[in-house]
């Protein structure tokens, strides 16, 4: 008996058999994101909630593909043209899916940090924006895992609230995702 892979899962990598399958971080990436999709269908589309999703996921796609991102997101701002919210939904999971088996690069994922640190330009002092931007450099060169400027971030969100910036999934999901991969 075949078993079906879902549309946007690659397979797992060779391991023995009495290892865990291994995945690729982008693959996890996609299936937290689509599995957070197929939730929300399940729960009702609504225009509403497909735009709240795709802006929760903004700097996830952008570490994924930045060009790709820049392109989808028109089309959701074109989601009220749509006569069929099962047929954007439909499109929308194909295009998501293809800018998510885009790698997140190191490069990607330092300009991502570097939109962020700009969110706190008026409520860090001169030594804590320094030090955030050697941390994202040292991520740059490979001096430091990415988990090293995603945790100083997430303590100066949480010392400085931002709204938009507590409900990306960047924040939540590359921890996750790390940690599962041991590469924390």
């Amino acid at each position: 008996m075949s078993k079906r892979i879902p549309v946007g899962i690659r397979t797992c990598q060779a391991t023995a058999a009495s290892e865990k399958p291994q995945f690729d971080d982008s693959t996890l990436v996609r299936i937290y994101a689509l599995h957070e999709l197929y939730k929300l269908r399940q729960r009702g589309l609504t225009r509403g909630a497909l735009i709240d999703y795709h802006t929760r996921y903004k700097l996830i796609l952008l570490a994924h593909s930045q060009p790709e991102y820049r392109e989808l997101g028109p089309f959701v701002a074109a989601i009220h043209e749509w006569q069929s919210l099962d047929a954007f939904f439909n499109e929308y999971r194909l295009r998501l899916t293809h800018l998510l088996f885009n790698t997140a690069t190191r490069r990607n994922h330092t300009n991502v940090l570097m939109h962020v640190q700009g969110y706190f330009r008026n409520q860090l002092d001169l030594h804590q924006r320094q030090e955030l931007t050697s941390i994202i450099d040292n991520y740059r060169r490979e001096a430091q895992p990415l988990l090293a400027p995603l945790m100083l971030i997430k303590h100066y969100m949480a010392e400085h609230p931002n709204t938009w910036l507590s409900g990306q999934c960047y924040f939540e999901l590359w921890p996750a995702i790390l940690d599962l991969r041991g590469k924390n």
